[in-house]
This record gives structure tokens, C-alpha cells and sequence, in this order.
């Protein structure tokens, strides 16, 4: 295992709260897009819209463990992080996908 510092700790979450930022926007686009579309698209989508939301707060208590984490949790915190931030960043491709059909 990695000597895991604070360093390391604040390097992986600067990089990943980057990531978060970019998600957001692409939601925010998305959110845009189904408001254009009009009423029946803004019901469709506000599911999925609370399910991002609330998934980018989850992603953000784990990274507020980190600081606190021992060494070995450290491993299985990132995996998660990693792992949520990967399924929500599928989320929001396919529903782009989908806007454009």
C-alpha cells in the first residue's frame, strides 16, 4: 500500500471535487435542455435530476471522510468515491443521449 498522506488525501479530493464540478455542469445543461424541451420532459428528467443531486451529496460526505480516514480504509473510500463518481458520470451520458432523440 501507498504511503498516504495528507497531500495525497488533498490532491485526490481537489481532483475529484474538479470532476464533481464538471458533472454539475453537464446536469445543469441537461436540466436546461429538458426545460427547453418543455413540460413533459421536465417531468421525465426531475427523477433523475433529484437522483444526481443527491448522489453528488453523497459523493461528498465520502470525500469529507478521507481527511479522517485511516490508511486502510483509505483504499476502500476512494474505491467508492471512484466507483459512484464513475456510475454518475454514465448516468449523465446516457441521459444526454437520450435528450438528443
Amino acid at each position: 500500500m501507498l504511503n498516504i498522506n495528507e497531500k495525497t488525501v488533498d490532491a485526490y479530493k481537489q481532483k475529484a471535487r474538479a470532476q464533481i464540478k464538471e458533472m454539475q455542469a453537464k446536469m445543469q445543461i441537461l436540466e436546461a435542455s429538458a426545460e427547453k424541451a418543455g413540460a413533459d420532459m421536465q417531468i421525465k428528467y426531475q427523477k433523475k435530476l433529484d437522483d444526481w443531486k443527491s448522489r453528488f451529496n453523497d459523493i461528498e460526505m465520502k470525500l469529507d471522510k478521507l481527511s479522517n480516514s485511516s490508511e486502510d480504509a483509505w483504499d476502500g473510500i476512494r474505491d467508492g468515491i471512484d466507483s459512484a463518481m464513475s456510475e454518475l458520470g454514465d448516468s449523465l451520458n446516457n441521459a444526454k443521449e437520450q435528450l438528443k432523440n
